[in-house]
């Protein structure tokens, strides 16, 4: 919710008539005052910077959801510009940029001195925030000096950039975190790994996981969105006509509700888990209301429906006493989750991948 500011274009300032020593002495003493601080600036090379302050999420993540850390207090340093690079090269006959940069003050403010928010800055800011959760608390762990390799495509639509390597060396844990995006095993199913072949990223079991077979997760609850608060669900990116499924037991509440913004839709209350769930987006809706269905039943199929610029499943878990409170489904305690391993047949693959990724950090 955008709440406004005062402006002092819109005050109207009585004007005095009556000639006012006080406010002369005034001016003397203020015009005194910047001449001393001017020249005792001279003296100092310290600069504070001013507290990054992370926009703020409308929506209400459970205790599920790793808590957010004190606000990182402002930092103090010698002036001396960090070495930052921002290459732009080719890949694979593709655009691809490459950041190179060590951290002050916060992700955001450090990502966005580099790049301008009309280019996205917040945008890019929070794809890497959203790895490096698989990693961190990176409100409590990440260091000022702590430094970041990134490679990512720039794309149309509200995604806006896709990662492709992620690199983080923390002082903290002592240890570089890895994440690199590969899906040549499992085409249209890719995901992050580390260098080892791991996945950082965790997957809902396919019991109980609403779609099975997804490109890549594109959102989190909280995550950034422009022009509106934190996202409210987990967007699947997934091909329209993908199978949707309930996960838990439940009854059908609401089908195709706000079809503008929702597109097609389905609610399916969970009583004895004390949540609903809610997927957007639809293509097709297979389910009615008062429906009562079963633990793995399909009710949808995937879309790009209502307010949207590309096809993807929101899933979206409620709590019933507050639909405010919002749970991260990979940390929901009644959702079990997995990581892959890239397959012994394609390791050979992934490690060119990685190899070419690496090239183009090192060329910058």
């Amino acid at each position: 919710m955008h709440i406004p500011t005062s402006s002092l274009y819109d005050q109207h300032i009585q004007k005095k008539n009556k000639f006012s020593f006080g406010f002369v002495f005034l001016f003397i003493a203020s015009v005194g005052l910047n001449i001393f601080l001017l020249f005792s600036d001279k003296e100092s090379n310290v600069v504070s910077l001013p507290q990054d302050v992370e926009a703020v999420s409308q929506i209400a993540v459970e205790v599920e959801v790793p808590q957010p850390a004190a606000i990182i207090k402002p930092v103090s340093f010698t002036v001396s510009p960090e070495k930052a690079f921002v290459e732009k090269t080719t890949l694979d006959g593709k655009a691809i940029h490459s950041l190179n940069f060590k951290i002050r003050n916060s992700l955001n403010f450090t990502v966005c001195k580099m790049i301008t928010r009309e280019n996205g800055c917040a945008a890019l800011s929070a794809h890497i925030g959203r790895l490096m959760v698989w990693f961190m608390d990176i409100k409590k762990s990440m260091r000022n000096g702590d430094s970041i390799d990134v490679v990512y495509q720039q794309l149309e639509g509200p995604e806006q950039f896709k990662i492709l390597k992620l690199s983080y060396k923390s002082q903290l844990f002592g240890k570089t975190f890895e994440a690199y995006y590969f899906d040549e095993f499992d085409q249209g199913n890719g995901g992050y790994f580390d260098s080892a072949g791991q996945e950082i990223a965790q997957r809902i079991v396919e019991a109980q996981s609403p779609i099975r077979h997804y490109i890549e997760i594109t959102s989190l609850p909280g995550d950034f969105r422009k022009g509106i608060g934190g996202h409210s669900g987990t967007d699947f990116k997934a091909e329209v006509g993908t199978p949707i499924y309930s996960g838990f037991a439940g009854k059908v509440t609401r089908t195709n509700w706000n079809v503008r913004a929702n597109g097609y839709c389905v609610e399916v209350d969970h009583p004895k888990l004390g949540i609903k769930t809610l997927y957007l987006h639809l293509s097709r809706v297979k389910v009615k209301r008062g429906q009562t269905i079963q633990a793995g039943q399909q009710i949808a199929e995937s879309g790009n429906t209502g307010r949207t610029f590309a096809p993807h499943l929101h899933y979206e878990i409620q709590s019933r006493k507050n639909k405010k409170t919002i749970y991260n489904p990979f940390t929901f305690k009644h959702h079990k989750s997995y990581t892959r391993s890239i397959p012994p047949q394609h390791q050979q693959d992934f490690q060119q991948a990685i190899n070419r990724y690496n090239s183009v950090t090192k060329e910058s």
